[in-house]
Order: structure tokens, then C-alpha cells, then sequence
């Protein structure tokens, strides 16, 4: 059975009321008419006053106009409303949506066009906007469709189309059902919708962090089978020597190991190595402190997937393909490569239970080792027993993930911060026991840290900054 809840009762609401096709302006308008006839009528309804006679004329001059004005307003958005029904059911429109860069942008504030191809009316000084509508029943930003379309060296338009911005805040996928078209009249009294489909699936990548340099080394190497267009230089020790043959030079004998084995080696001078290896950077979304996915839980996996983004650019900065192992089923998404789908898995990745990081990562591979701090502290210390110690391990500290209310800078003075959705969750998440348990867990963790090198925790303040 689903809880009900007034946040959600008030979302449902404000979802029917758009097929309503009635404002409430026209409601209350009507209403202070009605209210504002019957006073004049008590306070001067008079026959024999000479005062009623004129304000009789008055008020039946002003009463027609209004009538006349609004019918005027009212019909033309509904003759607009129909004839381009009569038009969508004979197939003469096409939409064309435009998001982002045509299928991905990052999270926030998104791109959003909307074009109209077709024989399109609007309303006598009204207007026509657009809406995308979610599959889980959430409503984009409103689009005014404000722009004419015409073809080279052509009078008439051949559509319109308006431009705007729409709030993704969360990083993945989100599927569109159908764009909300309604028809509105000047004075805003009604609001005439058309539901289009227009069923595609988009998507938020997360948002890119300060650039930093993070030093990391395949831990194994693969076979020499993925051959790169730009050659490395490779140095080492013991790699570099080989047996001393004739022709080459006495200068290059390693006096060292003769003295040791009487045998007599030669240093290989540089060369360029046209293969690399891969680096694989293991990225854990285990969750093992929560069942629920929750306002709370979504929010920081949004902070997880914007630092994951940031620590793998930082990791391709060294040179190397670097690899991300899935720790579950990523949904494949039609015009994503799979050789340039990285970003997108980290995108598209959620909260999971099953696989735990110790039976995730794999210690002859790893080179990287990302977890979050809704890992348990045996699971990071199971990992840092498993790993080798060269391996880096870094565990994100999400309990500042949802901003404090009591959070204050200098500059709040003089500006007032820019709202973000994640605000609201600020009290609610102060008294969650969620907060608590992830808190005392965190702190687990870093005692855990301690016992190894090479390992450390990190907090949304240092994504901020790239520290």
C-alpha cells in the first residue's frame, strides 16, 4: 500500500489540475465580478436615484466590455486549441525536441528547444508553451514558443519554436513520454492542453569538477594487443637488461650484476613502446547502511557521481586507457558507444546491494579503488586487506553531501545564495537517523584508514574546491 503523503497529494494535484483546462483566474475573476455587481447593487440600487441611473449605464458598459473581451480572448485560444487538434489527428505537424547536445548534457540547468513544423495558429494575444512530461509524472520548466520558422525565401512560416532551460538536477537517465502543449489566452483565463508523444530517453551526465592530477600506474599489464597511436617511452630495472652480445658497447655493461653472478649484462637504451596497458579503476555503488532510495540516498549518489567523474579525468590524464569494471547491470541506451560510454555508466550506475566491494574488486587488476561511505567499515577494511598496498583507496565522505542549514559564508552578506534542490533536504536530513548511522560509520572507517598507507578519506568540500 502507498503512504500518503501531502507533498506528494500536492504534486498529483497540480498534475491533474493542467488538464483542467480552467484557471483559477478565471474562477476568482468571476467571483470578484459576481461580489463587486451585488455591492454596487446594495449600497446604490436605488429606482428613484439619480445616482443608480447613471451608474446603472456604468456598470452594464463596463459589464459588456469585460463579456466581450473575455469571450473575444477566450474563443480564439479554443479556435486555435481545435484547429490544431484537427491538424495533429490528420498527421500535417512534426515535433522536433532538442536537449542539450540532441541526447546528453550535464545536470542542472539543461538546453531545451522546441520546434513546431506545420500549419500553427496562436491565439489572439495569447500564448503557446511547452512542457516535457517524465515518465514518472514530473513536469519540465515551461518553454514559450514565442519564434516563427520560415524557410529560405518564403513569406510564410512553416512552424514556430521557442528556446528555454529546464532543472535536471539528477545524474542518469531520464525517460520522456510526451510534451504538454497548452493554449493560453491574454488574460490568462484559460490554459487548453495537447499531449504529443514523444517517447525518447535522455540523459544527465555529472557535473565536472576543478581539474586535478592524480598519479596512478597499471598494477598489471595486459598483453600487447591494443596498439596506440602516440608510442611511450619505457623505463624499469631489471626489464632493461639483456645478455652482453657482440656490438655492443662496453660503456652499457652493468657492473654490479657481474660482480654478483659473473654474468655480463648490458643496459637496453630507451625505447618507444608502440602498446599500452589498461588502467582499471574500480568504482563501488554499495550501499550497505540503506534499503531505501529515498530523496536522501539520490542526492548523494548525485556528489558520488560527480567526484567518480572527477577522479577518472584526473586518471586519464596519465597517459592510459582507463577501464571502469561495472559492479551491475548498466541499461544500454540507443547512440551511446561502448568505447566512449564511460561517462555515461558513471551516469547511468545506482545504489546496489548485491555485489559488495570485497567480491567487486579484483587485486591483480586494480589500480584505483574508489568507495563511498555508505560501505560498511569491515567491507573497506576486507578491501584493504585484499588489495595491495601500491593500490590507492580513496572513500568519499558523503554526510556532507546534503548542505547544513546552518551553513554561512562572508559573501551571504551582500548576495543571497543561489537556492539549489538539494536546500529543502537540509532540516530533514539534520534529524534523519540515516545521518547518524552514516556519521558513526564514517567515523569507523577513518580509524580503519589508519592501519594502511595509501589510502584516505574525502568530503564534498574537497570536490568543490579539487583539492
Amino acid at each position: 500500500m502507498n503512504s500518503f503523503t501531502l507533498s506528494g497529494f500536492l504534486r498529483t494535484a497540480s498534475y491533474r489540475s493542467i488538464w483542467m483546462g480552467v484557471r483559477w483566474t478565471l474562477l476568482l475573476s468571476m467571483a470578484a465580478f459576481w461580489f463587486l455587481l451585488s455591492w454596487i447593487r446594495n449600497e446604490y440600487g436605488q429606482e428613484d436615484s439619480n445616482l443608480w441611473l447613471v451608474m446603472r449605464i456604468f456598470v452594464q458598459l463596463v459589464q459588456w466590455t469585460l463579456i466581450g473581451l473575455v469571450a473575444t480572448t477566450v474563443l480564439s485560444a479554443v479556435a486555435v486549441w481545435l484547429h490544431f487538434r484537427y491538424q495533429l489527428l490528420h498527421r500535417r505537424l512534426a515535433l522536433d525536441l532538442q536537449f542539450g547536445d540532441g541526447q546528453k548534457a550535464e545536470a542542472g540547468w539543461v538546453p531545451l528547444a522546441i520546434h513546431l513544423n506545420g500549419q500553427v495558429f496562436r491565439p489572439f494575444f495569447g500564448t503557446i508553451q511547452a512542457q516535457l512530461l517524465f515518465a514518472d509524472k514530473q513536469l519540465s520548466q515551461v518553454v514559450m514558443l514565442d519564434r516563427d520558422r520560415r524557410r529560405a525565401r518564403q513569406l510564410w512560416r512553416s512552424g514556430i519554436s521557442g528556446l528555454g532551460r529546464t532543472l535536471l538536477h539528477d545524474r542518469g537517465i531520464h525517460d520522456v513520454e510526451h510534451v504538454l502543449l497548452t493554449f493560453g489566452d491574454m488574460l490568462s483565463l484559460v490554459s487548453l492542453p495537447v499531449k504529443i508523444d514523444a517517447v525518447r530517453q535522455v540523459y544527465t551526465l555529472p557535473r565536472a569538477q576543478e581539474p586535478r592530477v592524480i598519479q596512478a600506474q597499471p598494477h598489471s599489464t595486459e598483453e600487447q594487443k591494443y596498439r596506440i597511436d602516440v608510442s611511450k617511452r619505457v623505463e624499469g630495472e631489471y626489464v632493461n637488461y639483456k645478455e652482453f652480445e657482440m656490438g655492443d658497447s662496453i660503456r652499457r655493461i652493468v657492473w654490479k650484476i657481474y660482480a654478483k653472478s659473473g654474468q655480463l649484462v648490458v643496459r637496453i637504451p630507451e625505447i618507444k613502446d608502440p602498446y599500452a596497458s589498461h588502467l582499471y579503476f574500480y568504482v563501488s555503488y554499495f550501499n550497505g547502511l540503506s534499503s531505501d532510495h529515498g530523496a536522501f540516498e539520490t542526492e548523494m549518489l548525485n556528489v558520488y557521481k560527480d567526484y567518480v567523474r572527477n577522479v577518472f579525468e584526473a586518471l586519464q590524464r596519465n597517459g592510459y586507457e582507463v577501464r571502469i569494471p561495472a559492479d551491475q547491470e548498466i541499461p544500454k541506451l540507443a547512440g551511446v558507444s561502448e568505447k566512449k560510454g564511460e561517462l555515461f555508466r558513471i551516469a547511468a550506475a545506482s545504489w546496489q546491494q548485491q555485489a559488495s566491494p570485497i567480491t567487486f574488486v579484483s587485486a591483480s587488476k586494480a589500480a584505483f579503488v574508489c568507495l563511498p561511505s555508505l560501505v560498511p567499515a569491515d567491507e573497506v577494511g576486507a578491501v584493504m586487506k585484499k588489495v595491495p598496498e601500491q593500490v590507492p583507496i580513496v572513500v568519499l565522505r558523503l554526510s556532507g553531501a546534503i548542505p547544513s542549514p546552518f551553513r554561512f559564508r562572508m559573501k551571504d552578506i551582500f548576495f543571497a545564495p543561489e537556492e539549489q534542490p538539494a536546500d529543502k533536504l537540509s532540516r530533514p536530513w539534520l534529524l534523519s537517523g540515516l545521518r547518524r548511522t552514516l556519521l558513526a560509520n564514517e567515523k569507523q572507517i577513518e580509524s580503519t584508514l589508519r592501519q594502511r598507507q595509501n589510502c584516505w578519506m574525502t568530503d564534498t568540500i574537497a570536490i568543490e574546491h579539487g583539492v
